[in-house]
Formats: structure tokens, C-alpha cells, sequence
């Protein structure tokens, strides 16, 4: 689990660099189809029409994405691209490293986005076999479905899908891109945006 994480780091950091430069592309609706089939989307929107409500309530980190990061829909906490919430994206000027002790740092510094209540769900995601986690309450929740090794495959906040790519050539994987969908009220595909990295 520590190689994984340390590989995200890596490439988040990378990441950071070359973000900015990045847009994002509009998919026409003639080509949709075979995006979101490349996801297996409908194994993905069998995870959003269960309903999820059992689980264990956790105080957990928030870390915010960094400003080079895509604006994510509903603030997604750019630690919880796995499921421990332990991967963090370091900004390219960054030089704590993880674990490292810095004597006199505001904590404020070394935790910006504060402390949040997650709810670790104890039933898993049908099809996609994976752990799920709500983050905040009401219609402002983020729902966060992870793959069974432990990478998030996607969240629902409001009407916006937000997919995971990664690629899992390499012995550990990473992320490629994100698919930005709005979504009908059942959860059908009606717009999609890629973002490539």
C-alpha cells in the first residue's frame, strides 16, 4: 500500500506541473457512448441507484486539491483519490514529505483543509465490488465509490459524475483522466466532458 501511495505522489506531484496547461474536451453525443463504455459506465450507474445509509462515522483529514488541479465538483478532498484518504497531492514548491516533522509550523500550514466526518459505508457497491464513503450530508454530499484495490473509480456530487481513468499497465496504476458527467435524475448520461492528463 505504501508503494501505491507513494507512486500517486509522484505523479500528483508531475501532475501539478503540467495541469494548468490542460483543458477540458467536450464529447459530442455521437461519441459518448463508446467513451462511457470504455468506463464500463453501466456497472458504474448500478452503484448510484442503490441506496446507502449503514456505516461508521470517521473524523478524517481534508485535503483540498491544489489550484493546478481541475476544479472538482463539490470540492472533492484530493486525498481521497484512495480509499484510506491518505494520499495527498503535493504542490510542486512543496518540501515537507510525509511523516516529516517541522518544528514551530503552524498546523494550520501542515492540515489547510481541516478536519471533516466521513461515513464508511459497510455494505460494498454492487457489480463494482468496491468500498463506498459519503462525505457531508443532504444534497451537498459527495458519494465516493472505490475500485476492490482501492483507488476511487468515481463520485456523485448533485447531478455530476466524476470518473476516474487509470491505467493499470504498469505495476502500479495511475491516473490518465477524469470524465466530468452530468447525469438525468436516473442517473443516464446527458453531457460529458473529458479532462486528459
Amino acid at each position: 500500500m505504501k508503494r501505491i501511495l507513494v507512486t500517486l505522489l509522484t505523479f500528483l506531484l508531475t501532475l501539478t506541473i503540467f495541469a494548468s496547461e490542460k483543458e477540458f474536451k467536450n464529447i459530442p453525443k455521437n461519441k459518448a457512448a463508446k467513451v462511457l463504455k470504455s468506463v464500463a459506465y453501466a456497472t458504474i450507474r448500478s452503484t448510484l441507484l442503490v441506496s446507502y445509509g449503514e456505516g461508521e462515522d470517521k473524523e478524517s483529514v481534508y485535503t483540498p486539491c491544489s489550484e493546478n488541479f481541475p476544479s472538482m465538483p463539490g470540492d472533492f478532498p484530493c486525498n481521497y483519490l484512495d480509499y484510506e484518504g491518505t494520499t495527498l497531492e503535493v504542490a510542486p514548491s512543496s518540501t515537507v514529505t510525509e511523516g516529516e516533522a517541522t518544528e514551530g509550523s503552524d498546523l494550520e500550514d501542515l492540515n489547510p483543509g481541516g478536519k471533516v466526518v466521513i461515513k464508511q459505508i459497510k455494505q460494498k457497491s454492487p457489480n463494482l465490488n468496491g468500498k463506498v464513503v459519503l462525505l457531508g450530508e443532504g444534497e451537498d454530499q459527495l458519494k465516493l465509490f472505490y475500485n476492490p484495490k482501492g483507488q476511487i473509480s468515481h463520485y456523485l456530487y448533485r447531478k455530476t459524475l466524476v470518473i476516474f481513468k487509470w491505467s493499470l499497465s504498469n505495476s502500479e496504476p495511475s491516473l490518465t483522466g477524469l470524465l466530468f458527467v452530468n447525469v438525468s435524475r436516473d442517473f443516464f448520461p446527458e453531457e460529458v466532458k473529458e479532462y486528459s492528463f
